[in-house]
Formats: structure tokens, sequence, C-alpha cells
């Protein structure tokens, strides 16, 4: 990113560079159906991939699609960074979320009815429209089948799916300018998603989880599963790096697993790995 970021296939089931230390992704995400990729923006490759058939299923976004959604609010002027999102006074389930927003609180406690505010500013032809331009996973903003709630759901476990594969894509283009909005959507956008220093190495961190929870069947049995998801950019002297992570409970979660999002977890997996990978 010209402001945030100094601007610089894959093995079947992992792929990674000499330097990176030997993580066991299997042990890392068990119990879960899960993908992780590094992507080297200076050399232009992949370095690091777990589960690349995992990689390239789309599920919902649930809360990662508040970037794209950033991006089109900025570069419509829909929202300016001055913009305050007023609380209509209704108790919700995250006291973050009872007061009145900004556009960069909305993104750090990830507001959901923010989201559903944008969203009908917006419309369903411009959303349409700007989906088609991101190359934006399926496409799909119709919502929940005969419940007509595309502009307020189709993100939450709904219409909307995407991959991982498809989230480093985007993730790549946004970085590159290469969505054809305005620079000033994307850099504010950075702005508004940078995470500072989660990890005692120095890298600065940008990024969004999504969390969800759906019905899925397992030998028979219908389990209720957690979806999670990390995506971002690593930076530090430099280097930028891509990162995606996205998991799925095989069997519904009990004890405190249960009660932990998928997005949190997906959070503190990737702190985890990039830990592990010592990245230079």
């Amino acid at each position: 990113m010209k402001k945030y970021f100094v601007s610089t296939m894959i093995a079947s089931s992992i792929a990674s560079v000499s330097y990176a230390a030997e993580v066991n992704y299997a042990q890392i995400f068990a119990g879960k159906n899960a993908c992780f990729i590094l992507y080297d923006l200076n050399k232009k490759k992949t370095i690091e991939e777990y589960n690349s058939k995992r990689c390239k299923e789309r599920i919902a976004p649930n809360s990662t699609f508040k970037v794209p959604l950033s991006l089109m609010a900025f570069d419509k002027g829909v929202i300016t960074e001055s913009t305050i999102f007023k609380w209509d006074g209704k108790k919700r389930e995250m006291e973050s979320w009872n007061q009145n927003q900004t556009p960069r609180t909305w993104e750090q406690y990830s507001v959901l009815w923010v989201s559903q505010q944008i969203t009908p500013k917006l419309g369903m032809k411009a959303i349409k429209d700007y989906l088609a331009k991101f190359n934006y996973g399926n496409q799909d903003f119709s919502g929940d089948k005969g419940k007509n709630n595309g502009l307020t759901h189709a993100w939450l476990t709904g219409s909307l799916k995407i991959s991982g594969e498809e989230q480093l894509k985007f993730l790549i283009n946004m970085h590159n300018y290469n969505l054809g909005i305005t620079h000033a959507a994307i850099d504010n956008t950075m702005q508004n998603i940078y995470l500072g220093k989660l990890t005692d190495d120095g890298w600065d961190w940008y990024g969004k989880t999504g969390s969800g929870r759906r019905n899925t069947s397992y030998q028979g049995k219908t389990e209720r599963v957690r979806d999670g998801w990390f995506v971002g950019y690593l930076q530090k002297s430099g280097q930028t790096y891509v990162v995606v992570t996205n998991l799925t409970d095989i069997k519904t979660p009990t004890g405190s697993e249960h009660d932990t999002s998928g997005g949190p977890q997906a959070k503190a997996i990737t702190q985890d790995i990039i830990k592990q990978l010592q990245l230079k």
C-alpha cells in the first residue's frame, strides 16, 4: 500500500521456504478442516500452504466481508473517515456494538449493524458491480433462500461464498491497487484494519476476522460447527506477506471450545504459525 506498505503453484499439501521452521499443521488444526496460505508479495509467490483442497473450497466470508464492503463504501462516497454511525439504542449481544461507531471501530469491533446500514445505501446493483470488479468469490448476494435478505445477510453463512485462494487473490489485488477503485478507498480501509504488532517479532499486522456457525453432516449426524477466518497482511522493513487462514469444525465443539468463535481462533492460530515460521 502506498501509505502503509512498501510495494514491492503450490504443492498439494504444504509448500515452505528454506528459512521457515517446520510447522505441525495437522496438530495445530486437529479436529478441523482448515486452510493456511502465506504469500510473499516481494517475491510474488506462495511460500507456505496447508491443505490446498480446502483452500479451494468456498465458504461464507462472514465478517471478512467488511474489507470489500469498506472499499465499496469509501469508493462510492457512502462513508468518509469522519463518518459517525449513530447507534439506534437497541442493546445487542456485544457491548462494544452498543454505541456510536466510526469506520475504524466498525472494523475493530466487527459491528454487524453498521454493515447492515451501509449495504442498503450502496444498493444491490452497485454491490454486485463491485463484487464482479473484485472477482470476489461466487458473487451471489441473493441471501438466504426465499427470504429476500441479501442486502443484510448474504455474507453471514448465506449465499455469498469465497475460497481461501480467492481471498488471497483479492488481497493481492488490493495491495497492488488493481481493484479498479480509488487509492484513497484502499488506503482508508488499510488504516482501519491495522491491528498493531500482534507478535513480539516486530511485524505490523493488518487484517480482519470472520466468524459463523452452521449445520453440517458428519457420519450421518447433524453437527453445529464453527467457521473461522483471518485474512490480512504482515509488513516489516520493506517485506510484505499476505496471510489467509480459515477453519471449520469437523464435529460440534464441546466445553470451552463451544463458547469460542471461529474468527478469534483463526487469528490466534495464525499468530502461532507466524511465530513458528520465524519469518525474516
